[in-house]
């Protein structure tokens, strides 16, 4: 197996400083001592915009010119976004303290652009293909799972380092495409002749270690959370127009990654087991060199160095949380 790897801010961070100010009660955090465990379950609604960006260069070694063939950017790139996640907080045993969580998203693309280009210049230069179509309708999801221990620092603030397992995918789709630029065949400009439907499924799977601050009171709870990953990335396309590609697996690329994710949360607590709740994140992740791998109609194989993939997401969510 090969390797695979604002004024927002300020809405959601200021008025959570702002409610914190009227409460001075320390958030009880252990429930009853005869409750082994306790369990809380939250429920929400969000947006992520993400870019996606990747570039292959004219030879496996990445050597001869150019550095940048070709190189696909999925632009701002919006999705509505399901999210669900759970905590068991344990009491008693060996893993006294800790904390078993679970967090679930699943979205569905509602814009974005996708912009193909090819370039016969190092350093993108050259340009003489360039096409423009549609993210609409792409998918993503992501599942984490991990323990986290947190520590008390004072009366209202708490240290809470975590690590945990991260898949996260993105299944991006490029329709109603248009050429712009084509300096060989300018006969081929405006809107394709054939119906665009391509895909591109990526995966980033792997582990992050991470920390977060959070200072509780009786009705609120403000968390600051920095995580650092560990990715490997795979993926796999379907260019239907290429006729000379094979399909439904046109190419594969691998690549070993990292990157960070920041965010900011916020809870109301209504009674000892129901809150409302706000969160916000951005997150930057990118891959070194790896592989690209294109199968071609006739049964035979060939490739180039995959240069890098990148993803930048930012986006927030609005929930309910029980607890039971």
């Amino acid at each position: 197996m090969k390797p695979v790897q604002s004024a927002l801010f300020q809405s959601f961070l200021v008025a959570p400083l702002l409610a914190i100010a009227l409460s001075a009660q320390a958030y009880p955090w252990v429930p009853a001592a005869t409750a082994p465990f306790d369990l809380s379950i939250h429920t929400g609604m969000g947006t992520d915009t993400s870019t996606l960006q990747w570039s292959i260069a004219a030879d496996p070694a990445g050597r001869t010119g150019p550095n940048v063939l070709s190189e696909l950017t999925y632009r701002d790139v919006t999705f509505d976004v399901f999210n669900a996640s759970a905590k068991l907080r344990i009491y008693r045993g060996w893993l006294q303290g800790s904390t078993v969580f679970m967090d679930y998203r699943n979205g569905q693309g509602s814009g974005g652009e996708v912009q193909d280009s090819d370039y016969n210049g190092n350093n993108r230069t050259e340009e003489y293909s360039r096409s423009l179509s549609s993210a609409k309708d792409s998918t993503m999801g992501s599942l984490e799972v991990g323990i986290a221990h947190p520590v008390q620092m004072t009366a209202n603030t708490w240290l809470v380092p975590a690590v945990a397992y991260a898949r996260h995918q993105q299944n991006m789709v490029m329709t109603d495409g248009e050429q712009t630029i084509d300096m060989y065949n300018p006969n081929n400009l405006g809107a394709f002749r054939g119906t665009l439907n391509s895909t591109y499924e990526s995966e980033w799977s792997g582990a992050w270690a991470g920390m977060n601050w959070e200072y509780r009171t009786r009705y609120h709870q403000l968390a600051l959370g920095y995580k650092h990953y560990w990715m490997d990335y795979h993926a796999e396309a379907d260019w239907n127009l290429r006729s000379d590609f094979a399909h439904p697996k046109s190419f594969e690329h691998w690549a070993v990654g990292s990157g960070s994710k920041f965010d900011v949360s916020y809870s109301l607590h209504f009674s000892p087991t129901f809150s409302v709740n706000l969160s916000w994140y951005l997150l930057d992740w990118s891959t070194g060199t790896g592989e690209d791998k294109v199968y071609f109609a006739n049964g035979t194989t060939g490739g180039s160095q995959l240069n890098e993939v990148t993803l930048e997401s930012t986006g927030y969510n609005m929930g309910l949380q029980l607890l039971f």
